[in-house]
């Protein structure tokens, strides 16, 4: 198959990671496979395929292919009019559920009732879209990249030796994104730190810049801004405890599952895209998205090792379903599916 995704941009987004993970899996299968963007390759992700650069995304400029894969809905109109391949669109999270994109939410449902073929990385995603839309969907997974997202030699050993040391905690998303919930984090982890009398080191990891809002709350002892991909392992494996308490508009959460394979335990907010990863919510520890409720589970992590140990322990089985093999074979049935239709 000939196949092209289509993007607005190659900026570090974990969205944007993903398409390139599609690219290259479907490269490595034996497809024909490349980029097509109006902006210049990523400077962050070293991207293994061809990437072919337009002037601006309109009908005319679309090259053709046999499968033309849509990464945003400001760009679906102009693919699906090129009329140049098969449109499919790729949903990583129904964006008309971002507070920063609901003035837009009727262009938005706009797309998803043409009732063109959807990718979605989620099985909530998919049941969303059939009772919003009537949309009948190909969830195809996600994956975990094993060559950067690995644990230490022995992380449960590493987890006992660091028994009397600050535990290391680590927070992923940019401050400015409301639906990653970065505020009440942070006032989490400034009351479970006052409370055990003892620092906390928190790693924070950002798209952009520290913001003067998010130091007004706490100030973190590591500030990474705009990390390689490449990098994430690293800082995954020297932290002790991932937290995420991000909304509902959250598709998935692709930093959750690497932190996993990396032995990381993590304590998460309960919502759908969390509790998809299995089927058993022991894997992490589940909180409401409250400070309180935040600041009560660090404090049962940090005084229960075992429980930090059967978290990681637990975390890598649950990771390791995510994998190549599993999300290239997602992709190949839905196209396979979708061109057999057409």
């Amino acid at each position: 198959m000939r196949i092209t995704y289509v993007t607005e941009d190659t900026e570090l987004w974990g969205g944007i990671a993903v398409v390139f993970q599609h690219l290259e899996l479907l490269a490595s299968a034996g497809h024909e496979v490349f980029l097509t963007t109006p902006a210049p390759g990523p400077d962050w992700y070293h991207l293994k395929v061809p990437v072919h650069t337009i002037k601006k995304i309109e009908p005319s400029l679309i090259p053709a292919a046999d499968i033309i894969v849509i990464a945003s809905w400001r760009i679906a109109r102009a693919i699906i009019e090129s009329k140049k391949g098969i449109p499919v669109y790729f949903c990583q999270g129904y964006e008309a559920a971002l507070p920063e994109l609901a003035s837009f939410a009727s262009q938005i449902n706009e797309v998803y009732s043409m009732g063109i073929p959807t990718l979605t990385v989620s099985p909530h995603l998919s049941a969303f879209l059939k009772e919003k839309f009537k949309l009948e969907s190909y969830y195809v997974g996600q994956m975990v990249d094993r060559k950067i997202f690995f644990p230490t030699r022995n992380p449960f050993k590493i987890i006992l030796q660091h028994i009397r040391t600050p535990s290391r905690l680590i927070v992923v998303g940019p401050f400015e994104g409301s639906y990653k919930n970065i505020a009440t984090i942070l006032r989490g982890i400034a009351l479970a730190s006052e409370d055990l009398g003892e620092p906390l080191h928190l790693t924070r990891v950002s798209q952009f810049p520290i913001s003067r809002d998010e130091v007004n709350i706490l100030r973190p002892d590591e500030y990474h801004c705009r990390v390689s991909y490449h990098h994430m392992g690293r800082l995954y494996r020297s932290s002790d405890i991932l937290i995420a308490l991000s909304t509902e508009a959250e598709g998935f959460g692709l930093p959750v599952l690497e932190a996993m394979a990396c032995g990381v335990s993590t304590i998460l907010s309960r919502i759908p895209s969390y509790l998809s990863f299995d089927t058993t919510p022991d894997y992490s520890l589940f909180v409401d998205s409250q400070p309180e409720m935040l600041s009560e589970a660090i404090k049962k992590i940090r005084g229960d090792k075992k429980l930090q140990v059967l978290l990681s322990k637990r975390g890598l089985e649950v990771a390791e379903k995510f994998n190549e093999k599993a999300l290239l074979t997602g992709l190949v049935s839905a196209f396979d599916s979708i061109i057999s239709q057409k």
